[in-house]
């Protein structure tokens, strides 16, 4: 990868991108509320799963099937994936999530100069990244590790705000988790169109439960 490339892939997957990404725990914070995740153990049951069974099922996939169809300027395409990828979202939260944040990025990016089409408005986040991975000439490969490493990095976070984890034991779960990320990116390119999708129960259930929670600082 060239030094220019890696830059602007460090700077679209930092926790310092003004998107608003900090401000949604994805049920996270509904799971610790309820004592399913307590430390450093039960944090790593909750977050590998996702990784290996939703994330490398619906995220990776999507992200590369975007990311060539706006290599390809395809947009009836890049629409018909937005639609998967919205129908997949399991709460209203959830829904909402991704398009808060694909209209920020969207905002980002215009501002940046990327030359964005107007077929770009109105998409998701994660069709948005994948905007930015094209246009930026990123690899996909990277880009998807990027992507999952940004959603991990992001988990951890909200871990240690309302747990609360600690710092050291923050870090022994994300290098523990890397090999994960590494499997959910080889095994979500080799997702055909007919089995993308995955739902977690749990996951499903705390996030829309995490709706009515009495006390919360998180927006999902």
């Amino acid at each position: 990868m060239k030094h220019q490339q890696l830059l602007s892939l460090l700077h679209l997957s930092s926790p310092s991108l003004p998107i608003g990404a900090f401000a949604y725990s994805q049920g996270l914070e509904t799971a610790v509320d309820l004592d399913w995740v307590t430390d450093e153990k039960s944090l790593l049951a909750w977050l590998e799963p996702q990784l290996r069974f939703s994330l490398s099922q619906l995220e990776v996939p999507l992200l590369s099937r975007c990311y060539s169809a706006w290599q390809q300027q395809d947009y009836a395409a890049i629409n018909h994936w937005q639609a998967v990828l919205l129908a997949n979202r399991d709460s209203a939260e959830l829904l909402k999530e991704e398009l808060q944040l694909g209209s920020t990025l969207h905002r980002l990016l215009s501002s940046l100069d990327c030359n964005l089409p107007s077929q770009a408005k109105g998409l998701g986040y994660l069709p948005m990244f994948a905007y930015a991975l094209a246009h930026y000439d990123i690899e996909l490969e990277s880009g998807l590790c990027s992507w999952l490493w940004s959603w991990l990095e992001n988990q951890i976070t909200v871990a240690c705000k309302t747990i609360p984890l600690g710092q050291t034991p923050a870090q022994q779960t994300l290098l523990a988790l890397m090999p994960a990320i590494e499997t959910s990116v080889q095994h979500g390119l080799a997702v055909t169109d007919e089995q993308i999708g995955m739902t977690l129960p749990n996951l499903a259930m705390v996030s829309a439960w995490h709706e009515t929670q009495y006390s919360r600082l998180f927006r999902s």
